[in-house]
Order: structure tokens, then sequence, then C-alpha cells
């Protein structure tokens, strides 16, 4: 298998009008509404396709759709880089109940906290997808490997988001925000053992900390130990995913996906990417393998359709309700 290189420059003509063909997947989503997060999005048929360079009109679209996409994302960036209204957790409020339950280590601010990774992982895809961007023209660097990578990160940290902060129950809220913490926990103590930097306190001490809060909240004593058992992540972006109208199996197929070129898998590397035979010898194939415009596209719409709703739920249960 010989790889074209690390990415490859693509440029087209952009269409008259913005491409949503996803538009329903992406907006309605659960149990939501109208909001200050951002715009709906607008629903345009496709202007006609112009002279391309380097593409066919079916990559060209793609490509439209995703930049217009991003551009949709792009809001989220004032939101996560500066203090906003949105963010403050009103008096009465779920979280507010929430954060007095798990503080010191308050849900909201994890939850701020994994929105603003996410956004941070679309807005550098952006940054490394667009090469020079004028009026009517679009020049590109699309990857193998690496842009799905940012993928990855983006929906994984917005899975976090919805996955805290998206039970009805209080008590399960506290639960998965202590869970995650435990987890990190342990991740921390391993690599303070390795760099021999012991903490302030012991793992020990940290973890009743810990323990202490989930009692308090209402878990049984025996319980408590079971309640801080974090889940795999597969299970936190199935369970995100549910909350969304893409569903749970096909935002698990393109977190899959995404972490399967990630990991520079030769299933995903095959399955994922545009590939040319170029040569067959002795029964060996060999293939050119390219970015992926349309899986650029497609996996973009999964992320944002996941951190739209972290942003969805984070205002909804931010918000004083009687």
């Amino acid at each position: 298998m010989i790889p074209e290189g690390l990415c490859r420059v693509r440029t087209a003509a952009l269409y008259s009008n913005p491409i949503f063909p996803m538009v329903d997947g992406v907006d309605k989503v659960k149990g939501s509404g109208d909001r200050a997060f951002g715009e709906k999005f607008s629903r345009w048929a496709p202007g006609p396709p112009r002279t391309l360079r380097g593409m066919n009109a079916d990559e060209a679209q793609d490509l439209q759709e995703l930049l217009k996409l991003l551009d949709r994302a792009k809001p989220w960036e004032e939101l996560t880089g500066a203090s906003s209204p949105l963010w403050d957790v009103q008096s009465g409020s779920a979280l507010a109940g929430d954060d007095a339950k798990t503080d010191p280590y308050q849900i909201s601010h994890s939850v701020r906290h994994a929105l603003t990774v996410a956004v941070d992982h679309l807005n550098c895809l952006r940054s490394s997808l667009i090469v020079e961007m004028e009026k009517d023209r679009a020049s590109v660097s699309i990857h193998t490997h690496a842009q799905s990578s940012l993928i990855r990160g983006a929906i994984e940290n917005g899975a976090r988001a919805v996955w805290m902060i998206g039970p009805t129950s209080r008590l399960e809220r506290v639960k998965r925000r202590l869970s995650l913490q435990a987890g990190e926990l342990k991740r921390s103590e391993r690599l303070r053992e390795v760099v021999k930097q012991p903490a302030a306190r012991t793992k020990d001490e940290r973890m009743k900390q810990l323990t202490d809060l989930v009692i308090a909240a209402g878990v049984p004593a025996k319980e408590g130990k079971a309640a801080l058992r974090m889940p795999q992540y597969s299970d936190i972006v199935r369970t995100a995913g549910d909350h969304t109208a893409l569903g749970a199996d096909m935002v698990d197929v393109i977190w899959s996906g995404c972490s399967s070129l990630a990991h520079g898998d030769l299933s995903g590397t095959l399955g994922l990417l545009d590939r040319e035979i170029i040569q067959r010898e002795k029964g060996i194939a060999l293939a050119r393998v390219t970015g992926s415009i349309s899986n650029l596209y497609w996996t973009t719409v999964g992320a944002v359709a996941v951190i739209d709703h972290g942003f969805r739920l984070y205002e909804q249960r931010a918000t004083r309700h009687h």
C-alpha cells in the first residue's frame, strides 16, 4: 500500500447557495427547542455547480457543505473563549443543585470544559482544512488520518458533556460526574508514579472524598465504590448519541471510524479513505490512499450534532424553571 502523502490540496469553486441535507439530523434534537447558543440551520436548494479543479462534482458539494457546517459552529468559539452570561448557572436551576452536591468537582465546570475542548477540536479542524478562502473559491488541505483524529476528539468531548447532564435524575448526573473524576484520579496517579511526583493527598484520601460525596448525594454506602466506576468511552458515546436525532448506532459508527483512522488501523485506512489500485504483483495490490472529503463531512455532521445538544442541555439545566 502506497499512501500519496500526508495531505493533498484541492481547489473548487463554491456553490452559489449553502447546502444542508442533514439539517434535520443536526438541529432537531430530542427535547430541544430554539435557543440563544446559535441560529437554527436554514434549508437551501443547491446552486448549480461551476467549473471544478482537483475534484469531482460530488466532492465539491461535500466540501461546500463541510465548510458551511464549520462556519455554523464558529460562534461556539466565542462562547467558549470568553466569559458569557450563557454559562451562568441560575439559582434554583438543576445545575445549581448539581454543583452543590459535587463541590468542589462542580458539574457545570466539567461540562463547560468538555464543550470548550470539543469546540477547540472543531476550530483546529477548520484551520487545518482551509488553505485559502476567497469569495467564490476555496482551496483546502485534505489529510488522510489526522483530521479524523480531530473529529474524534470533538465527538468524545461533546459526548462527555451530554453524558454528564443528559439524565433527568440528579443522582445519576452526580454519579456520572464523580465517576469521571475517579477515572481521572486513577490516570493522574499512574502518571505521578511514573514521574515520581506524589500529590499532596494520597490516592486513597482523594477517593474517599469522592465516595463521601456520592454517598451524601443518595447512593447507599455499600454501593459507593461501584458508583464511581467509570464506563468505557464507547458507552459514553452511545449514550450521548441516543440523545440526538442521529441515534446511538450512527454516532457510534462515526466515532469508531474516526478512532480507527486515528489509530492508523488498516481497516479504517482501506475502508474509509479514497483509494486507487495502481499495481498488482504476485497477488499483492499496491494502493494509493487519499483523504476523503465525503468522510470528513459526514463525520463532522455527527460531531456537530453531539456538541450542539451539549450546549442545549447546558442551557436547559442552568436555567431556573420555578
